[in-house]
């Protein structure tokens, strides 16, 4: 069954819920089955359009509306999902299904109202947008097919936030993979079709890929809400008190947590914006060309930040999964339960980051000459690395505020990191041995800053901890590990090239990392346990070895 099993008695909406970790797992699953699925069409599409020049103009008429659409997302759902996921999971604790229910209509109806408003808005706006800001009438056809999406996102969104405080990451997951599938389809489909008729049909076309993907999302989810409605809601009128919060109070309950959480959302496009502001007039300002300066502005935006953001893939999945499962734990008083859940997402997050950081440091070079031709990213890179760590651990700190009911504090801690980062990105961009690099310094400071006040603010409501606890093994393994991936890469890059140099330091690596963590006690039992079906036989063989802790 997608979404566990019920009893009708008792406990109502007793569904087997995932563990925050099996559910953190499960939404990284589908999370990684579709981000590689997006990654595809990136490298298809342009080919579609009749490559060279032709599928650059195409790509661009493609790519202008989504500048808007991100900031438009962020407007029409305003974190209202993870508000619903915290609401919904406080009062599946009370077992209350009668106020789940409430929590849930009230936010379909406030997202399908926000996302028809600006639909509407984007579609009445595509002539000025196309016009006036990206000055090229072509971008009109594919804003127009772009801007029902916003509507659909916003509904499935609050399919999706009712799944992630029932606990149950599932249905979240298969709407991800079910959404991109139809929307890479459709593109793939659409611009065979109108190319013939011209490339602003055909980005048209493509762009319409969203929208398809998220009809066919919403309908997915709709179809196992339908299904399951009947057991969800079993047995409302026997165990609800028959209170229930005016629906005026919850609105502002639920727009009350959203409006910080789509804060931060905000705060972190803006800051990749101020890097596109300032470096490459701040460059220019110490004495690089117009040319020079773009170019080094590059090295920053598309050959650093994409491969640095990695592990947010994995961030993302502990966030959705971590919001409810410590407002469940509030909401039952079992505060050792928040403190637990808290730390293990801590330190699961330094599991990830501190190697991911570390091999992108050690093969700053190599990854960009070996994607992209240009090994003049390095310094870049290298720069930036330091991000992968500390933005997972700001990322999962605020979550745990989140679900505490503290969204406040994250905010704020991230405008202060963002401020300082601004501060250090204008000075340190037009020192010349800095150059682009400061920017990246400056991003590694700002994170770092936010997060070490996300942890302190934590731990005055948990109870204090020492982050060093969670760092030292993967720190200690990533070392060693990063030695022994500089050795391979230039050795083997004397006399094979750099392609086979990354692939084969990038797979030793990851290799060297898992049994380094593993012989020093970095991963228990919990971690291996919570991979669907082998998990917990593999965890019980790694016990029986001594290799993994209890």
């Amino acid at each position: 069954m997608i979404l566990g099993k019920y009893r009708v008695s008792g406990d109502v909406l007793d569904m087997r819920r995932d563990s925050f970790l099996r559910g953190a797992f499960i939404l990284l699953l589908g999370s990684l089955a579709s981000r590689v699925l997006g990654a595809v069409y990136r490298f298809i599409l342009p080919w579609l359009m009749g490559g060279g020049d032709e599928g650059a103009y195409g790509m661009a008429l493609f790519g202008m509306p989504y500048s808007i659409y991100s900031i438009a997302l962020v407007l029409s759902t305003m974190g209202v999902p993870l508000a619903i996921s915290k609401l919904v999971s406080e009062a599946r604790t009370r077992n209350s299904p009668g106020e789940v229910r409430q929590v849930f209509f009230v936010s379909l109806i406030l997202l399908a109202a926000t996302g028809a408003i600006v639909s509407t808005a984007l579609y009445l706006l595509a002539p000025y947008l196309a016009h006036n800001v990206w000055q090229n009438p072509d971008a009109y056809f594919s804003m127009v097919a772009l801007a029902p999406a916003v509507f659909f996102v916003s509904v499935m969104s609050a399919f999706r936030g009712l799944f992630q405080g029932l606990q149950t990451m599932t249905p979240h997951a298969i709407s991800q993979i079910v959404e991109q599938i139809v929307r890479v389809g459709t593109m793939f489909i659409l611009v065979t079709l109108l190319v013939p008729y011209g490339l602003e049909y055909a980005a048209a076309g493509a762009t319409f890929g969203a929208t398809t993907g998220a009809v066919v999302g919403v309908f997915y989810l709709f179809v196992v809400y339908w299904v399951y409605r009947r057991m969800m809601w079993a047995g409302e009128r026997e165990t609800d008190s028959g209170q229930r919060i005016g629906t005026g109070q919850l609105v502002r309950e639920i727009i009350g947590f959203a409006i910080p959480i789509s804060v931060s959302g905000i705060i972190l496009p803006l800051m990749r914006f101020v890097d596109a502001a300032v470096v490459p007039s701040r460059l220019i300002a110490s004495g690089y060309s117009e040319t020079a300066a773009t170019t080094a502005y590059g090295y920053l935006e598309a050959y650093s930040w994409p491969l640095v953001n990695v592990p947010a893939i994995f961030t993302t999945a502990m966030v959705i999964s971590l919001v409810p499962s410590i407002s469940s734990s509030l909401a039952s008083g079992d505060r050792q339960g928040i403190r637990d859940k808290a730390l293990s997402s801590l330190r699961l997050g330094a599991l990830v980051g501190v190697p991911a950081a570390t091999g992108l440091y050690v093969l700053a070079t190599e990854i960009p000459d070996f994607f992209w031709g240009s090994p003049e990213a390095g310094p870049v890179l290298a720069a930036l690395s330091g991000v992968a760590i500390f933005m997972t651990l700001q990322q999962i700190s605020s979550a745990s505020l989140q679900g505490l009911g503290y969204p406040i504090i994250p905010m704020r801690n991230l405008v202060v990191g963002a401020s300082v980062k601004f501060v250090l990105t204008w000075f340190l961009t037009s020192v010349p041995t800095m150059a682009a690099a400061g920017a990246g310094i400056a991003s590694v400071v700002g994170f770092l800053l936010a997060a070490a006040l996300n942890l302190a603010s934590l731990g005055r409501y948990i109870g204090s901890f020492s982050i060093v606890s969670f760092l030292w093994r993967p720190a200690l393994a990533s070392a060693v590990m990063g030695v022994a991936v500089r050795i391979i890469a230039v050795t083997v890059d004397a006399h094979y090239g750099t392609g086979v140099a990354v692939m084969g330091a990038v797979t030793a690596g990851v290799f060297a990392y898992f049994l380094l963590v593993l012989l020093i006690g970095g991963v228990q039992f919990s971690d291996v346990a919570m991979i669907p079906r082998v998990g917990p036989r593999v965890a019980s063989f790694l016990r029986n070895v001594g290799l993994v802790r209890t």
